[in-house]
């Protein structure tokens, strides 16, 4: 009761639920694809797709990422688009990602800002369809995820 009445006073601060931040949600929904991992490669969050015989002697996963996270303060993510580029620039204001020249490989830098998680969860499937194996992209088929 206390905390309630020092926040209606301004006396403390809100505090959003960690669940509550977009970044949480789209690494939610990017870790429920089929064999999707966490990894760090560059010091910055990247959701992968693993390949669990290989690994870098350094712990790394080796494998395809899908979709790049970065820190969680920072309120976008990168995809890898084709279909769906255009609708993304539109849309949602997405540029191409500058970062390691991702961009000239079709990766789109998208603000979460605002952003439909509906829409983002058909980017994270169209960018995991687009590195994946085949045979892997129907596990998605198997799970009930298209």
């Amino acid at each position: 009761m206390w905390r309630w009445v020092l926040r209606v006073r301004g006396l403390l601060p809100q505090v959003p639920s960690m669940i509550e931040r977009p970044w949480d949600r789209v690494r939610a929904l990017a870790l429920a694809f089929p064999r999707a991992i966490e990894d760090f490669p560059w010091g910055e969050s990247v959701i992968k797709v693993d390949h669990p015989q290989r690994k870098y002697p350094n712990g790394l996963a080796v494998g395809p990422m899908f979709v790049w996270l970065g820190p969680p303060e920072r309120s976008a993510v990168a995809v890898k688009l084709t279909a769906s580029y255009d609708e993304a620039v539109a849309v949602a204001g997405a540029a191409p990602t500058t970062m390691s020249g991702l961009g000239h490989w079709g990766w789109l830098t998208v603000p979460l800002a605002d952003l439909d998680l509906e829409l983002i969860e058909l980017w994270l499937e169209e960018s995991y369809r687009n590195v994946t194996p085949k045979w892997l992209a129907a596990e998605l088929a198997e799970r009930g995820m298209t």
